[in-house]
């Protein structure tokens, strides 16, 4: 049991599942997934170049170009693709009967929880209350920052051509379009990437936790009224 509201990363790793619940990471999903991570990078840097060749120095960029640019995206997919096929095929008994399995990750999850509330008993309802609109204001900001980037990366190579093509008078030229679509490619997959990484890893848990801190207080609360004055 707590004595003292610990830090924020130690709660959030009290709240993990129960080990049963947990299938274990497969290592073949590891080795794609940072296949993609290390993939998406050069292909970023060959969308950028791409794109600077087009932009700012107005010439035609070499013809390996495009295909690297292209053969990238591919290579990124397959990855992508790869490492959530091996994780779906991890729990295919989530794919059979996914009401069963909802329901056991569910359980454990409420035993995580559960045994959070017990050890945050002694922790006075402000401090918890506290702790709580700070986790809620983190996690706003999270989505707030992921939503913004997906519509700049979304919307800003569309923004860029259209400028572009006002100012010459044409909106795309014939050559181009296949350029522009790959990067416009490249762009949307990261940009995808990002908003989910910021939604999976950063804002649920931090809404998570703040819920069991609003459930601690208010437990905290109703104890305490019930107690004879």
């Amino acid at each position: 049991m707590y004595t003292r509201l610990p830090s924020t990363y130690e709660l959030i790793d009290a709240l993990q599942t129960a080990p049963a619940d947990n299938v274990p990471e497969n290592r073949l999903a590891r080795v794609l997934w940072a296949g993609f991570i290390l993939a998406l990078v050069p292909t970023l840097v060959a969308g950028g170049g791409l794109a600077w060749w087009h932009q700012v120095l107005g010439r035609t960029p070499p013809e390996w170009l495009p295909q690297v640019l292209h053969v990238l995206l591919a290579v990124s997919g397959v990855f992508y693709a790869g490492a959530w096929l091996v994780r779906l095929l991890a729990r295919r008994d989530a794919l059979r009967h996914p009401l069963r399995w909802l329901a056991r990750r569910v359980d454990a999850q409420s035993e995580a929880e559960n045994a959070l509330l017990l050890r945050l008993a002694r922790i006075p309802a402000l401090q918890l209350r506290a702790r709580q609109r700070r986790l809620a204001l983190q996690a706003r900001l999270w989505e707030g920052a992921a939503r913004t980037i997906a519509l700049v990366l979304a919307i800003g190579p569309a923004a860029a051509v259209l400028v572009d093509g006002v100012a010459n008078g044409v909106i795309v030229a014939p050559g181009r379009v296949q350029g522009l679509v790959a990067v416009y490619g490249a762009v949307l997959v990261a940009g995808a990437a990002m908003a989910l990484f910021a939604q999976l890893q950063c804002c649920a848990p931090l809404r998570r936790l703040a819920h069991v801190l609003g459930e601690a207080a208010e437990i905290h609360d109703a104890l305490r009224r019930s107690r004879p004055s």
